[in-house]
């Protein structure tokens, strides 16, 4: 077996802080431009709305999430859904959901339907000066939003105002049980919220990634994936001293060896 000389701490310390130096600015570099593809792409532009009855029909399966839909209709002659415990961008909230009911000529079953709408939401503070009447409005517009689970949870102590209900969470499932049936499978968060409400935040706008930014990004990591398998060649060539060859002179031991 060949013996291994001392490490040649002079030499791999120096070309170790080279490398890790190296992988930080390349890393840097590569995140940078990521950073720079994310920005500078193009911000894609929402689909336009389209009639509900194009992308899901009542109690069926929810499809569509997250476009822009409208109904028309009238608001339902129901109690009004608040969903408490809630965080809107940091602040507590509680969440307003009306039953605004499709008509028959828009569901595209020929029958009217339940739509859960999200129509705002106000502090904790504020709910007991709600105003539950229904507002006067024929068509809703907004984007839809996947349903919670129905997992039961204790609502407040305090009743809730006349004309509505504490509800636990954003499930078509929950709500059936105070709403006309069929109910949609998804919900309707309103573009405009109702007034003396305030609006839930809108969807990120989706942009796509700039192509030239996102190469000079992968190429940087790939400079510095380089430099280790650089640096860890060098240091396993490198890295130990060689040890000295025996004196042709030197007495050999007992065991047939030079001493």
């Amino acid at each position: 077996m060949t013996a291994r000389g001392p490490v040649r701490w002079g030499h791999v310390i120096p070309a170790a802080i080279l490398a890790a130096g190296a992988v930080a600015v390349c890393g840097a570099l590569g995140w940078w431009q990521w950073t720079r593809a994310s920005e500078q792409g193009e911000v894609r532009q929402p689909d336009p709305a389209v009639p509900i009855a194009d992308l899901i029909a009542p109690a069926t399966g929810a499809s569509g999430i997250g476009r822009d839909v409208w109904a028309d209709g009238a608001w339902a002659d129901a109690d009004v859904a608040l969903i408490p415990d809630r965080e809107v961008e940091g602040e507590p909230a509680v969440l307003v959901v009306r039953a605004f009911r499709v008509g028959a000529d828009a569901t595209g079953t020929g029958e009217t339907a339940t739509l859960p709408v999200v129509v705002g939401w106000l502090a904790p503070e504020d709910v007991e000066g709600f105003d539950a009447a229904e507002p006067d409005a024929d068509r809703v517009e907004g984007h839809l939003r996947s349903a919670e689970g129905a997992a039961p949870a204790p609502g407040p102590e305090a009743a809730p105002p006349e004309g509505t209900f504490w509800a636990s969470g954003l499930s078509p499932a929950v709500l059936a049980q105070q709403w006309e049936s069929p109910l949609y499978s998804a919900l309707l968060t309103a573009t405009e919220p109702e007034p003396g409400l305030t609006g839930l935040p809108l969807p990120d706008a989706e942009r796509s990634l700039d192509f030239r930014s996102l190469t000079y990004a992968i190429e940087w990591w790939l400079f510095g994936a380089f430099f280790v398998f650089i640096a860890g060649r060098w240091i396993r060539d490198n890295g130990r001293a060689r040890p000295r060859a025996a004196s042709p002179d030197a007495p050999e031991d007992p065991q047939g060896g030079p001493s």
